[in-house]
């Protein structure tokens, strides 16, 4: 009975709130202040233990974030000698950000290591300003990468675990990522790891929040984290709004509420719920004045490996998404599902993941071309396409070029690219803002993982460049 690792509150805690109506001047206090006071995760008992090695959450600069260099460190910034930024910073990589949402029950004085018995994979379409949820039951039962018995096979939730007794690089936020990423088949490109303080930190900090429960919910066994021991929790139908300590009873509580796929299908109803009441405050007014509280008590309950910045920035998306898929891995069912019951040797019951219908709901919630439009012509954009020839395979990019005017593409052009022979892989280069034909023009060739980066002084009336590569020639 753990805690939902509620990242997309935090997130919009610091992040939308610090920036609705373009508050420039709550942003720079705050960042002064994190500036001021550099968060190094403290020595135990943080979150994770003595052994754990990934990022701390460090303050970052301006800079446009990239997926392609994840957890690097950045240097601390001094103050009193770097410029006071002008504007909040916005999230600029045009391609789908993911994120490992990871709950561990974490009690005063225990170091770890701990099993995150909530996982929450969280991903946010820059282009299209969608999203989509996924939660993953506890005891889903898989193979975890490098690993052998009596490690591997093992519940997805031991993968922080393992990761943070065996010393794996990373720590095990690291592995767990690598672990839902082969359960998946997806990229993760960063993860949170949160506690029951965050939490609550949160919440005390935006107020009472509404949930609507469809039925009666009781539990006589609810484990108290202070006590530990257990106490009884009940809630009603119909909607009603919890402070901190009944909204963490409501995300934890499993027992005669449907189990872990019940306690999945709230864990994002308060999601949903967190981001509708911050985002009707109305201002950042009620809140700026907690702001360095706020930080603190975060900053000293969370692990990840998302900078200062890149939170302000994903926050500053999050409050433009608009439509939030969402879904859990349920137990297969005439009606659908993706996991099996199973029961192990030792007599111990797991659920086993059919691949086959995890990637089916997979390519629906985080597919690499969703929000691309269907031709191009419809998104009104007439985006000019040059194709550059990178691979050095003589025709490339002329069979290139027809197959995108086939495909209803203005292609303005055709030539070699500066160190032709040398581009291994395809890129596409977007001098402007029309990023949703650059999307389609990836679904066409089937570039679903090309690189996609905005460009500065393109040649005269191009809007996008396809430098093409040998992976098109294969």
């Amino acid at each position: 009975m753990r805690i939902s690792p509620l990242f997309v509150l935090i997130l919009l805690l610091i992040g939308v709130v610090l920036t609705i109506g373009g508050a420039v001047g709550a942003y720079v206090g705050v960042r002064t202040i994190v500036l001021q006071s550099p968060v190094e995760l403290p020595p135990p008992p943080q979150i994770g233990g003595v052994r754990a090695t990934s990022v701390p959450l460090l303050p970052a600069t301006t800079a446009s974030p990239t997926l392609e260099t994840p957890g690097a460190v950045v240097p601390t910034v001094d103050p009193l000698v770097t410029p006071a930024p002008t504007e909040i910073p916005t999230w600029s990589d045009p391609k789908r950000i993911t994120v490992l949402l990871l709950g561990i029950d974490q009690r005063p004085m225990e170091t770890g290591p701990f099993r995150t018995d909530t996982l929450i994979v969280l991903s946010m379409d820059p282009i299209s300003k969608t999203g989509a949820m996924l939660s993953i039951p506890r005891d889903v039962y898989v193979k975890i990468p490098g690993f052998a018995a009596p490690y591997s096979p093992n519940r997805i939730n031991a993968a922080n675990y393992i990761g943070d007794l065996e010393e794996y690089p990373g720590g095990g936020p690291a592995l767990a990522v690598k672990t839902v990423e082969s359960l998946l088949g997806i990229p993760i490109h960063r993860y949170v790891v949160i506690n029951f303080k965050a939490f609550e930190t949160a919440i005390n900090a935006v107020g009472p929040v509404q949930v609507c429960p469809s039925e009666r919910i009781f539990d006589a066994a609810y484990p108290d984290s202070e006590t530990y021991g257990v106490i009884t929790v009940e809630f009603l139908p119909g909607c009603q709004e919890l402070d901190s300590t009944r909204l963490l009873q409501y995300a934890r509580v499993r027992h005669n509420a449907g189990d872990d796929i019940g306690r999945a299908n709230r864990q994002q109803e308060v999601i949903r719920a967190v981001k509708d009441k911050i985002l009707t405050l109305g201002g950042v007014s009620a809140l700026i004045g907690q702001a360095p509280q706020i930080w603190s008590a975060l900053a000293e309950n969370i692990k990840t490996n998302l900078t200062f910045d890149e939170i302000i920035q994903l926050g500053s998306l999050a409050q433009q998404v608009g439509e939030i898929k969402s879904a859990v891995l349920t137990i297969k069912t005439a009606q659908g599902g993706q996991l099996l019951p199973s029961t192990l040797q030792s007599g111990e019951q797991v659920m086993t993941p059919l691949y086959e219908e995890v990637y089916a709901l997979v390519g629906q919630l985080f597919s690499v071309t969703q929000g691309a439009p269907s031709n191009p012509q419809a998104s009104e954009e007439n985006a000019t396409v040059f194709v550059a020839n990178g691979a050095g395979v003589d025709g490339l990019a002329g069979r290139t070029s027809d197959r995108l005017k086939a495909s209803g593409f203005n292609v303005v052009g055709v030539g070699n690219a500066e160190g032709v022979g040398l581009y291994g892989k395809s890129e596409i280069r977007v001098y402007g803002s029309k990023f949703k034909s650059a999307r389609y023009l990836a679904e066409v060739l089937g570039l679903g993982d090309t690189l996609i980066t905005a460009g500065t002084d393109g040649p005269p009336g191009v809007d996008i460049m396809l430098i093409v590569g040998r992976d098109l020639a294969n």
